[in-house]
């Protein structure tokens, strides 16, 4: 049985086993021998006689009789790959011999990097598009650490290009169960290999540092200067025939306007990305999911705009600095908005999901764990530079956090009523009746992204809290006649003394939680009779005045008065 997928059994083996170390790797490609020996053994290519050893010569013919003999040539490529590594991560450790696993890490790249053309040329008549696909795109990846370690910049740029576009497309066109793992190796290849690898050859080079990766790697995959990779293209374009459009100048978001506040995009990438997420249709999201991805996006986004300012950190261009700053509030708004929608959609597929009082219970404590992120996002919007100055945005987001905490409020309420403690629910709604009020003028914009709040909730909510409050002040006085009247405490009668164990059960609450403590007494009664206690003084008793001077005398010769005077 053949490899179904090479990028899987090769790369995303790696990321399954987590290589670090040089022992990491040293096990993974023994593992890989054995493999590769069993593989051998079963296509009956095993040479005894190592004195006149000839490695095996396969084409495209054998692979279409078997096409185990494709997977023996990528297993081989893979080795060398993972030896290379192993080499590097020597190197990396600083250990002695770095010449030799210089040259060994030179020797197995280039081993990989022949093998995988000898693949390709193998597999030309592979029926499979995306098992096709990978092949070039796990030939493309080699070729390229060749290209880098040699420092080969045009053929690290071409490898690289395709290797991207190949990934691309392979995003594209995803299906089946197990995309969910695919989808999460090919990301992982494109924010972890391709693109650093690429931002650094392009660093090499003449090309603009800034410029959107997408462009770029379909600009130079067209250009390729690797022959054994040019089919890739031919093979992207039977399947999707606009992959390699450019998208004109008028479809990019060049600007963005943030509160009537204007700022220009220089990064060519970061207006793609910009354009690409404006267009997304978020009113089809159903799932937090969606929004967990369009969160990352935005995320990522942030982290390039604050990258490029830490470059330009000395600039002297007033309006150049405004715009960055600008443009950074933009995408910090967007972001924090995206997130506040993912937990308002969480708590609603919360309170969904909860049938009996228990599940409720549970599922409220959750609730108000996401309303305390809510409230933190709210206030992390409050901090944004610019919103402090616009009094409108300013004064609407603070009503917005006092909703979210209304609602937060109204949750413990429902939990409490929930527990049958209705009196507690009663104080809750009591409290909030005199703290929430809303009126025409509680939001002042127009609107918030994602819809995540507006006047007409606002007002329901001011509506919820009076009829609750009604409701729980009904059911705390039904509970509280129901139980009858509570035994009074021994304090509350100063004439009557316990001379029961019931009484004797009455002289402190204990039904709720806390410490009880002994109390400290203080002789409050001596201190206000002292005021009224008065004391005879003789003045005509003579004073003994030579006792005193001789008290006088003896504490003079005390302990230090033996070093006299």
């Amino acid at each position: 049985m053949s490899i179904a997928s090479p990028l899987g059994s090769t790369f995303g083996a790696r990321l399954s086993d987590s290589l670090t170390s040089p022992e990491d790797f040293r096990k993974c490609r023994r593992r890989l021998n054995k493999s590769l020996c069993k593989l051998r053994h079963n296509l009956k290519i095993v040479s005894h006689k190592t004195e006149s050893y000839n490695p095996p010569k396969v084409g495209a013919e054998q692979y279409n009789a078997d096409q185990r003999y494709g997977d023996l040539l990528l297993l081989l490529a893979e080795r060398y790959s993972l030896h290379a590594l192993e080499a590097k991560s020597f190197l990396e450790i600083g250990v002695d011999g770095t010449k030799y696993y210089k040259q060994l890490m030179r020797n197995k790249l280039q081993r990989a990097a022949t093998t995988t053309e000898q693949l390709i040329e193998m597999t030309k008549d592979e029926q499979s598009t995306i098992k096709k696909v990978e092949i070039f795109v796990y030939a493309a990846l080699t070729e390229g650490a060749n290209a880098i370690f040699r420092k080969q910049w045009d053929k690290a740029l071409s490898a690289y290009s395709s290797a991207r576009c190949g990934l691309e497309l392979l995003l594209d066109i995803l299906t089946g169960d197990e995309s969910s793992f695919n989808k999460t190796l090919l990301e992982e290849l494109i924010d972890t290999s391709v693109d650093p690898s690429l931002r650094l050859a392009l660093s090499q080079g003449t090309e603009d540092t800034t410029a959107d990766l997408r462009t770029v790697s379909r600009k130079f995959c067209l250009n390729n200067s690797l022959p054994h990779l040019a089919p890739l293209n031919d093979l992207i374009v039977s399947v999707k025939e606009t992959f390699f459009s450019v998208p004109k100048a008028e479809e990019l978001f060049k600007t963005v306007n943030w509160r009537n506040h204007v700022a220009q995009i220089d990064n060519d990438a970061l207006a793609f990305q910009i354009s690409k997420l404006i267009k997304i249709d978020w009113k089809s999201f159903s799932d937090s999911n969606d929004y967990d991805n369009m969160y990352s996006s935005w995320q990522a986004l942030v982290e390039l705009h604050q990258s490029d300012l830490s470059k330009n950190n000395d600039e002297d261009d007033p309006e150049k600095v405004q715009n960055g700053a600008v443009l950074l509030t933009y995408l910090k708004y967007n972001m924090l908005f995206t997130k506040l929608k993912r937990d308002l959609l969480l708590i609603d597929q919360l309170n969904q999901s909860s049938s009996t009082v228990s599940q409720t219970l549970r599922a409220n404590k959750d609730i108000l764990r996401l309303y305390g992120s809510v409230i933190s996002t709210v206030d992390e919007l409050k901090d944004l530079p610019g919103v402090y100055n616009d009094e409108e945005l300013s004064e609407s987001l603070e009503n917005m956090g006092n909703f979210f905490k209304a609602k937060q409020s109204v949750t413990v309420a429902n939990s409490y009523a929930l527990a049958d403690k209705f009196a507690e629910a009663l104080s809750v709604f009591m409290h909030l009746e005199r703290v929430y009020s809303v009126d025409e003028h509680f939001y002042k914009v127009d609107a918030f992204p994602f819809d995540v709040a507006s006047l007409e909730e606002a007002k329901e909510l001011e509506h919820s809290i009076a009829r609750l409050l009604k409701k729980s002040h009904v059911l705390a006085q039904f509970q509280a006649e129901t139980q009858g009247p509570s035994e009074a405490l021994v304090a509350d009668d100063v004439f009557k003394f316990p001379t029961s164990s019931r009484c004797l059960q009455n002289i402190v609450k204990v039904a709720q939680k806390g410490k009880i403590a002994p109390v400290l007494s203080k002789a409050v009664l001596f201190d206000v009779a002292y005021n009224y206690i008065s004391y005879t003084h003789d003045s005509s008793k003579p004073v003994d005045t030579e006792n005193r001077e001789e008290s006088q005398d003896k504490k003079k010769s005390g302990f230090f008065g033996i070093f006299g005077r």
